[in-house]
């Protein structure tokens, strides 16, 4: 209702939807972990957005043993309703994404094995497999779409996303 109430129009919608999309896209190939709400933000022009890109390629967070991110990426019931019936869109936009990343693998690939010597300390030789292993490229074009499409359905379901998200208010 916020976007709703801060834009002109559907424009903003149309925008978030798009950018939700790439970016669920995204942190879930590059294996992009402590996703919260406060590392989450939305633009009044309804760009989505992430910050704090520190845990990458599967390094994912944990708690007391608990590993915090289930979910394949952040889906929520609330991106889902500021989507308002544009839900198909954002699902054939994901599946868009996914395939460009997918016909420009080895590139991706090739880029992080550069990236090596930088320093990044999550980016090692050992890391480097997530990519393949995260675009799927053992499986055909049909069995990735299929496979994203289910993964976009866990994600929505996921319930742990939304307490780690409560956790995290009550917290900061």
């Amino acid at each position: 209702d916020w976007l709703a109430h801060k834009s002109a129009g559907d424009d903003a919608t149309a925008t978030f939807v798009v950018s939700c999309a790439g970016y669920c896209v995204a942190t879930y190939v590059l294996g992009v972990g402590d996703r919260h709400n406060d590392n989450l933000m939305l633009t009044e022009s309804g760009r989505f957005l992430h910050i704090d890109f520190g845990h990458f390629l599967g390094h994912f967070k944990t708690y007391c043993g608990y590993k915090r991110e289930r979910a394949p990426f952040v889906l929520t019931p609330a991106m889902v309703h500021a989507m308002g019936d544009r839900f198909d869109t954002f699902r054939a936009k994901c599946v868009a994404a996914f395939s460009v990343l997918r016909a420009n693998a080895s590139l991706l690939i090739t880029l992080l094995q550069l990236a090596l010597s930088s320093g990044i300390p999550e980016l090692t030789p050992d890391t480097i497999p997530w990519l393949a292993t995260s675009l799927m490229l053992d499986l055909t074009d049909d069995q990735a779409t299929d496979k994203l499409n289910a993964l976009i359905d866990v994600a929505l379901a996921t319930v742990t996303t939304r307490i780690n998200h409560a956790t995290h208010i009550l917290a900061h």
